[in-house]
Formats: C-alpha cells, sequence, structure tokens
C-alpha cells in the first residue's frame, strides 16, 4: 500500500467564511472515517445555524456591494483558471483525501476526479469571458435581445458520492455565471470540500464569493433554503431530500434546482457484441459501487440472448477485487459503499429482491473476508428475472445491484424502459445504429449512451433530469436568470390609439 500519510492534512478542517478559515460558532468537530477501513483519519468543524448565517450575509455582501459582485467575467474567468493550477499543483493530496473519506479508488481519483475538477475550473473560467445572451428584430422595427445574469447569492448543496468533481464542476458554473456562493459538502465525506476552500482562498477571490460550511441538512441546508438572502438553491441528493427542498422553498418562492434520484435502463439488443456489452453492463451499475445517480441499474435484454448476456455479466464480476483503494498494486478494482448505514439500506434491498421471486446470479451475500468486514463493502450482485412489479425494479438502490429483465421487441423494450419514475439516464447497445437512435430518442431520460455507459462530456454536455429526476436545465445557466429587452427604433413613435 501507498504511504499516504504524508499528503493528508493534520490539522483541523475548518470552514471558509467571508475569505477567513474559522471553528464553528459553537466549536463542534466531527470525525473523517475511511469508509474502506472505518478508521478515523482526521476531525473537521461541524458548521451549524449561526455558521450558515454568517456564510450567506458574507455572500450578500460580496455580491451586492463588495469587489465580486462588481468584477467582469474576464476577472472571474482569470481567478477560476488560477484556482485549477492550484489544484492541479496538489492533485495528491486532493485525490488522498478523496479516496479517504468517499472511499474512491487512488488511482480514479487521481488520473479522473482531480484532473475533471480542474478541467472546470479551466472551462468555466473561458466560459466566464464568453457569456452572451441573444438578440431579434421585430416586425414593425423594434429590436428585442435577452440577456443572462447571475441570481445572485447561491446555497450550492452536494452530494457524497463525488463531491470534489461535482463540487468543482458546480462551483466553477456558479462563480462563472458572476454568482457569490454558500457550499454546503454532504454530512458523510465533507473533507474534499474543506480543503477545496484553500484553493479558492489562495487564488484570490474576493471575501465572500466563496463560502464553505459543513454540517446537517437540517441545520445549514434547511437555512440555506429558508433565508430570504439566498436567491437560489441547487441542490444534489435523494428524491426525498428534493421533497423536503420543495416544501421549504414555499414560504420565499425561492428559484431550486434539483438533481435527484436515477433508475436508469440499459438496454441489450440481440444484434450486440455480448463480451463488450456485459463489460459496459456491469460497469453501468458497479462504478464506485453503482453509487452514482447515472447508473443503468435495470439492464433490459433482448431475450434470443438473455441466458448467454447472464452468464457474461457474471464472468465480468468475477474480476473485481474490493478493499481499501489505495491497494491498487494489488488488484484492488472495487470500492465500499460510503457508511455502514447506507450498506444497511442496500443489503435491505438485496433481501427484497431474494424474497420477491428473482433468480441470483451472484453476490447477494456478505463477503467472508475480515478484513473487508471493516468496511461497508457489498459484492456486485445481479438479480435475474425481474419484473415492474418488484420494489427493486422500481426503487433506487444506489448499490452494485444490476436488475435485468427480458424482452422480446423494440416497442416492449421502451416501453420497460420508460416505466418508471425517473428520468436520468439511459443506454442503447445495438449493432443497428439506426435503431439505436430511435430508442434512444424514445427513452425518456435527460442522458442517454448508445454503445458505451457514462458520459463523455459532463461539463460541455451536462444532462438534465427528466421526471422525478430532477428541477431545472444544467450546466452554467442553470445559475443564471433571463432578462429580455424591448427597443423601439421608429423615428417618432407613438402607442397605439
Amino acid at each position: 500500500m501507498m504511504d499516504y500519510g504524508s499528503k493528508v492534512k493534520k490539522d483541523l478542517y475548518k470552514l471558509y467564511i467571508d475569505g477567513q478559515f474559522t471553528e464553528s460558532v459553537h466549536r463542534e468537530v466531527m470525525d473523517f472515517i475511511n469508509p474502506a477501513t472505518g478508521e478515523v483519519f482526521g476531525q473537521g468543524s461541524l458548521g451549524g445555524k449561526a455558521d450558515a448565517e454568517k456564510a450567506i450575509a458574507a455572500a450578500r455582501r460580496a455580491f451586492d456591494s463588495g469587489p465580486w459582485g462588481k468584477m467582469s467575467g474576464l476577472e472571474r474567468g482569470k481567478l477560476l483558471t488560477k484556482a485549477g493550477d492550484i489544484l492541479a499543483s496538489r492533485a495528491e493530496e486532493f485525490a488522498v483525501t478523496e479516496t479517504l473519506d468517499a472511499g474512491k479508488q487512488y488511482m480514479g481519483a487521481l488520473y479522473y476526479e482531480v484532473p475533471q475538477g480542474v478541467d472546470a475550473f479551466h472551462f468555466y473560467g473561458h466560459k466566464a469571458r464568453t457569456l452572451g445572451g441573444e438578440s431579434s428584430r421585430l416586425d414593425g422595427n423594434y429590436l428585442n435581445y435577452v440577456d443572462w445574469y447571475p441570481y445572485g447569492v447561491v446555497g450550492e448543496v452536494l452530494p457524497w458520492n463525488g463531491p470534489l468533481m461535482m463540487g468543482c464542476q458546480k462551483i466553477g458554473a456558479i462563480l462563472a455565471a458572476g454568482n457569490a456562493v454558500v457550499v454546503k459538502p454532504p454530512s458523510w465525506a465533507s473533507a474534499s470540500l474543506l480543503l477545496l476552500a484553500e484553493v479558492f482562498d489562495a487564488a484570490g477571490f474576493p471575501p465572500g464569493a466563496v463560502n464553505i460550511i459543513s454540517g446537517s441538512g437540517a441545520a445549514v441546508g434547511e437555512t440555506l433554503v429558508r433565508s430570504k438572502l439566498v436567491d437560489l438553491v441547487s441542490l444534489t441528493g435523494g428524491t426525498e431530500t428534493g421533497r423536503r427542498a420543495l416544501r421549504n422553498c414555499a414560504d420565499t418562492v425561492k428559484s431550486l434546482a434539483l438533481e435527484l434520484g436515477g433508475k436508469s435502463p440499459n438496454i441489450i439488443f440481440d444484434d450486440a457484441d455480448i463480451p463488450n456489452a456485459a463489460k459496459w453492463a456491469v460497469h453501468g451499475f458497479t462504478l464506485h459501487s453503482g453509487q452514482v445517480c447515472v447508473s443503468g441499474t435495470r439492464v433490459l435484454v433482448q431475450r434470443r440472448i438473455y441466458e448467454p448476456f447472464l452468464a457474461a455479466m457474471a464472468r465480468v464480476c468475477e474480476s473485481f477485487r474490493p478493499g481499501n483503494g489505495f491497494d491498487y498494486e494489488k488488484g484492488v478494482n472495487f470500492s465500499t459503499l460510503i457508511h455502514p448505514d447506507h450498506a444497511k439500506v442496500v443489503w435491505e434491498y438485496i433481501r427484497k429482491g431474494k424474497a420477491e421471486g428473482t433468480r441470483l446470479i451472484c453476490g447477494g451475500e456478505p463477503y467472508t473476508d475480515p478484513g473487508l468486514a471493516r468496511g461497508s463493502f457489498v459484492p456486485p450482485t445481479i438479480f435475474a428475472d425481474v419484473t415492474p412489479a418488484m420494489t427493486i425494479f422500481r426503487e433506487e438502490i444506489f448499490g452494485p445491484v444490476g436488475c435485468v429483465t427480458p424482452f422480446d421487441t423494440e416497442d416492449e423494450a421502451i416501453a420497460l424502459a420508460n416505466d418508471s419514475d425517473y428520468g436520468l439516464a439511459g443506454g442503447v447497445f445495438s449493432a443497428d445504429i439506426k435503431r439505436a437512435h430511435r430508442v434512444a430518442q424514445s427513452i425518456r431520460g435527460g442522458q442517454i449512451y448508445i454503445n458505451t455507459y457514462f458520459s463523455k462530456g459532463m461539463i460541455d454536455s451536462p444532462g438534465t433530469g427528466w421526471k422525478m429526476s430532477g428541477v431545472g436545465v444544467a450546466g452554467i445557466h442553470k445559475y443564471m436568470i433571463s432578462k429580455t429587452i424591448f427597443v423601439d427604433l421608429n423615428d417618432h413613435s407613438e402607442p397605439p390609439m
């Protein structure tokens, strides 16, 4: 195992409010625990309502009267680009922190997630200086133009399954748009976001432009949602959390953007390359142990290849080696779940899958290795013969559990794919490219993959959640509001009588 101790922050991870690193008002702290081993690797300040209110007030000042609200897109872009450069120079430190705190694979964190965060800052650094609207000439010689403006103060509530990468992407967009931001890291896995405050501080962002406050959803999250000083709340999380946020926004009629759960279909037609499609299908529901919102957990397989495809998926699962994310030299390539409480939820879904009469193809039982017992590992699990009436077909599990259902015709595949309250993502595997496009267009979801799985351009081509998977658009315009201006270009114009 690599010696990562020198890359771990030894001091308390503090809150970041108004350009200052500070302990919480009540001096509360929380332990940071490696979910792969159960070991404590650090401590962070635990914020509360009073800390959130201080951060909101700081963000409000920064936008309304501080230098941040008056900066040009060029100036904002330079700061974001500098933040990306600083993050890149500290890549190993952040990869170690994310591996320890979120149960990631170290090599994936170092060579994918941190670079994606760096790219987000560089991308939005350029975007900040190229924002624009559109104009048109209307009948009667009137000019109409639409421009986009920052909301003002944004509260960003981040999830625990990819806090650093998603945090960089979302904070980058918020700042590029010209907003000030109060970030609430997840209650589990908040270390990398608290550490990220050092990047913004070193880059020279003015006080109040970025504020990072750890704490519970009940204390910090609800303060953001209910405050009249916050113009927009953006939340990524579970559907029930989204429902609560919607209810709590009622009094202020606050703008709200939600990225919620999914139960995405992955359709495999009988002309697909079985070994290759099986690898992608398993990857689609086991990446980060299935703790990815767009996971393709409903695998729909055409009946002619149904049994061979199940066997091919099971063979892929045999290649996984669970363990500490730093043990890559030992072949470890499979992550732990984030927390014992979440593992209990996943195990309960596995129990339901067995009870509902499915056919267990692989997994479904705890690992017997005592080293793995210290973590929250769940083996890759495949259930066959899953029907739409079953709980595991309908509800998001957020673990490495694939639910496989046979179909006969293209129309049946589309009907099964759309038989869900969610509409986040989906996949189609077929050698018939016309059919693949036709089916992709018929799936009711915001992001569809053909002969692959997972986005190849999260920043460049962000997806939008349909149905119960989200509210609001994706990308930078999620954090902006439009204004339309009409100009009369006629000489001596008078109102109609």
